[in-house]
């Protein structure tokens, strides 16, 4: 419109400039052929040229538009229709976000034939779908944003893979992100939710392979980062938990700062009470790490531990009674370590101060098996076996 209002500016400009020049001498044009003849003044020639000019400039314009109505028709129409998608889009994701799933999936999918972008109509309505249950629904619609466009595949995978570990699907999302992986290995977010299917479904191996580049990257909170390493570094010590050699290879592959942690060191000294191994790295990290903060659980690993000298153990743990002479877990401790130095005086008195000073299973049944086969008393023994007995039961409930 503006464009129209300056041209007609100009031509009325043109046109007063014209009369004001041929108003003295409007001149004289004679047109002739065979017996006709035309007279008339130039500045009215030059007015009928002009407006003959602009008369052609339209009607032509007017024949172009005609020639091309059916097509700016149909556009028109299509762009109606795309106008309706994007409010049908909005909508969508406005429902999704606000919880009302059902709607959202029919707002989503009602004109997605007409969008400009219907992958993200697809990736939406499988959000809403899974939201309501509808696991077919949601995997129909993550195929038909692939069919839309196939070269949004880590999209649609990703979002497939988020989809499957909500609904529990590790085993289907780890396949997933295995080949969204193979596809783009430095993709942060699919590390990040390859490590997450690793932990869900126990496969340590795997995950303590990953968990350096995550905590690089630092694509976890540090809380969580730390829940996984430790639970990866753990899980890969049970599996090597029959091989002492293997065991400690894999010990010194965790990384230093874990290695202080409470946790791994009872996995980690635990399998060597348990198992009756010796080593004296490992007995020297638990008295390292005891001497530096103490921890009953610790000090009860320590007294199953199987030192290379059980007296020297013994004397050692004596060493602590002045700071924590009524710490029952240390009693205990250096009851058991006294009957592997056969010392069975020694390993009453203390097994019977454990439980003076809290009564446990463990020091019930230390000391029954001592008055039974060392001290030749099974009544007493029945007593302490039946105490430990009771005490087992009301832990469990």
């Amino acid at each position: 419109m503006a464009k129209m209002i300056i041209r007609l500016l100009l031509l009325t400009i043109a046109v007063l400039a014209g009369v004001l020049l041929v108003r003295d001498d409007p001149g004289q044009l004679m047109l002739r052929y065979r017996d006709y003849s035309v007279e008339t003044t130039l500045a009215f020639a030059v007015l009928i040229l002009v407006l003959s000019v602009v008369a052609m400039h339209y009607s032509f314009k007017f024949l172009r538009g005609m020639w091309h109505l059916p097509g700016s028709i149909k556009n028109l129409s299509q762009n109606r229709r795309y106008d309706k998608a994007r409010r049908q889009l909005n909508q969508g994701l406005i429902d999704l976000a606000e919880g009302r799933f059902e709607q959202a999936e029919h707002h989503l999918m009602r004109l997605v034939d007409f969008s400009e972008s219907p992958l993200v109509h697809y990736l939406a309505a499988a959000r809403a779908a899974q939201l309501q249950g509808k696991h077919d629904a949601r995997d129909n619609y993550l195929k038909a944003a692939h069919e839309a466009n196939p070269d949004a595949g880590l999209a649609i995978g990703v979002t497939q893979a988020e989809l499957q570990l909500a609904h529990r699907q590790t085993e289907q999302a780890l396949a997933t992100l295995t080949h969204l992986h193979t596809v783009s290995p430095k993709h942060d977010y699919v590390t990040m939710l390859l490590a997450r299917a690793y932990h869900e479904l126990g496969d340590w191996d795997a995950l303590v392979e990953l968990l350096p580049d995550v905590r690089r990257k630092k694509l976890l909170k540090s809380s969580r980062l730390r829940e996984m390493e430790l639970d990866g570094y753990a899980g890969v010590l049970r599996l090597a938990e029959n091989n002492q050699q293997d065991f400690e290879s894999i010990w010194e592959t965790i990384p230093k700062e874990l290695q202080g942690n409470s946790r791994l060191l009872r996995c980690y000294l635990g399998r060597f009470a348990d198992k009756g191994w010796y080593g004296g790295s490992a007995e020297q990290t638990l008295l390292k790490s005891l001497n530096r903060q103490w921890d009953d659980d610790l000090i009860e690993v320590y007294g199953r531990f199987q030192a290379r000298d059980a007296t020297t153990q013994m004397t050692r743990m004596e060493k602590w009674l002045d700071d924590y002479g009524h710490n029952e877990q240390l009693l205990l401790a250096l009851g058991r370590t006294a009957m592997r130095a056969r010392l069975w005086g020694k390993a009453q008195g203390y097994f019977e101060a454990s439980i003076g000073a809290r009564a446990t299973a463990a020091a019930c049944l230390g000391l029954a098996e001592l008055l039974e086969q060392q001290l030749q008393q099974p009544e007493k023994a029945v007593e302490y076996y039946q105490q430990g007995l009771k005490l087992c039961i009301k832990n469990k409930d």
